[in-house]
């Protein structure tokens, strides 16, 4: 039997410089490239929202990873397990309620754009393009 490699689809918010930044965290601490990345505002985003109507609202990463769509805090535990070295973060944080996670996200979520970064994002080089949905 032949295996077959399910590819993962991280949609993250295009406008936002944290998101870029911990996109390219991910790719630099060499998450699979099974795990694909989608701007929200993105063809994908809108064919995302067309199948999965009710994630229109969601103002947050969503991972779409098999039969499984996770979103804020979830979504990042998931990820930290796919990074070698971070998985017992991701566990440690699993203990922790996802109500109270969420509120976490929710609160930085919400000043994200107001918060000023001192670098600008960078453009990705043509190695870690092969991570990006085109």
């Amino acid at each position: 039997m032949i295996g077959v490699i399910v590819i993962a689809i991280v949609y993250y918010d295009g406008d936002c410089g944290y998101c870029n930044r911990a996109v390219m965290w991910l790719i630099h601490h060499k998450i699979s490239t099974r795990f694909q990345f989608a701007q929200l505002e993105s063809s994908y985003g809108d064919h995302l929202i067309d199948v999965r109507p009710d994630l229109q609202k969601i103002d947050s990463i969503i991972v779409v990873d098999g039969d499984k769509i996770l979103i804020k805090s979830s979504a990042i535990i998931h990820l930290l397990y796919q990074i070698k070295g971070y998985q017992l973060l991701g566990w440690a944080l699993k203990w922790i309620p996802r109500c109270v996670r969420d509120v976490g996200y929710d609160v930085f979520a919400k000043i994200r754009h107001k918060v000023i970064l001192k670098n600008e994002c960078k453009i990705p080089t043509p190695e870690e393009r092969k991570y990006f949905l085109n």
